[in-house]
């Protein structure tokens, strides 16, 4: 509450959230002329479990594009158009801005969808949490990381949410459901043995980061994340100095950059490490090949 006792606004927006929930139904859907379930998704990276487990069946529109932020990118009036058609909004759930700032909406083109959490189940952390070592200028400790599914086994687990709503919204396809999603958890499960096989000579090892979005992948392999980014902002030349120092005794000669953010600051760090900048994003579609690209480029970046 604020000093009036009115409700402040991440309070509203946690009150919303609850009462959203995570909406099983209790009946199924009416799919319409079509035959499939319409779903709205926030990122790309959700687009491949989508349709991995629905099939046909389902039809996706994304709400934030490909080379576009999550944390600043507002929807289009095309775009609402088809939230006021679609039957189900996966959210990711956990605390991404655009459905922080756009989720009441949403919600108001269309009474009738059914929105489904998907960070249901998963653990979100501050990202002080995260195996992470911090430069002099530090992010906030209070602040919680959104970017779960960068994690493959909360990814997984996002999976299950997506499976068992459609599950629910569409019972009389459960067979198509049931199997497509039984062969999608195998792959997710042989990416994770994979990863963990690739980075067991690395445990503990640090890597660098401009944006600080990889905590969860970090967790999951026992990695520490280093950031240059500062609460969304370029550090000072403190942080930078303080950076550098760390790359140094880490011998670390590799920083890694999002194609979705202005990266000067990670130029001028590897310029004076005399390393490279490598692309990696987390907001790519094709989930699986993502990762898998991301975890080469990182591994790659240990050397021997």
């Amino acid at each position: 509450m604020d000093g009036k006792g009115n409700p402040t606004p991440y309070l509203l927006v946690v009150l919303m959230l609850i009462s959203v929930g995570t909406l099983f139904l209790s009946g199924c859907i009416d799919l319409g002329e079509s035959g499939k379930v319409d779903v709205i998704i926030t990122i790309e990276p959700q687009r491949e479990m989508v349709e991995r487990i629905g099939g046909d069946l389902v039809s996706v529109d994304v709400m934030v594009p490909t080379g576009q932020s999550p944390h600043s990118y507002s929807p289009l009036p095309s775009q609402l158009l088809d939230v006021a058609v679609a039957d189900v909004y996966f959210m990711v759930g956990s605390g991404v801005e655009f459905e922080i700032n756009h989720l009441s909406t949403l919600r108001e083109q269309n009474d009738d969808m059914v929105v489904v959490d998907c960070s249901e189940g998963v653990e979100i952390l501050e990202f002080g949490e995260h195996h992470e070592e911090e430069a002099e200028e530090s992010h906030d400790h209070g602040t919680e990381d959104p970017h779960i599914w960068l994690s493959p086994g909360n990814y997984r687990t996002m999976a299950g949410n997506v499976y068992r709503a459609l599950m629910e919204m569409d019972p009389d396809n459960e067979g198509t459901y049931s199997e497509n999603y039984e062969a999608y958890i195998e792959e997710l499960d042989a990416l994770i043995l994979e990863l963990e096989i690739m980075f067991e000579p690395h445990d503990g090892r640090e890597f660098l980061t401009y944006h600080p979005g990889w905590g969860y992948f970090g967790d999951d392999l026992n990695l520490t994340q280093m950031t240059i980014e500062e609460e969304g902002k370029k550090p000072g030349p403190l942080g930078l100095a303080a950076l550098i120092d760390q790359a140094r005794e880490h011998n670390i000669t590799v920083v890694y950059v999002e194609p979705q953010f202005d990266t000067s600051s990670a130029e001028v760090i590897a310029e004076s490490i005399g390393g490279e900048v490598v692309q990696i994003d987390l907001l790519a579609p094709n989930y699986i090949e993502n990762i898998r690209d991301v975890a080469v480029k990182i591994e790659g970046g240990f050397g021997n």
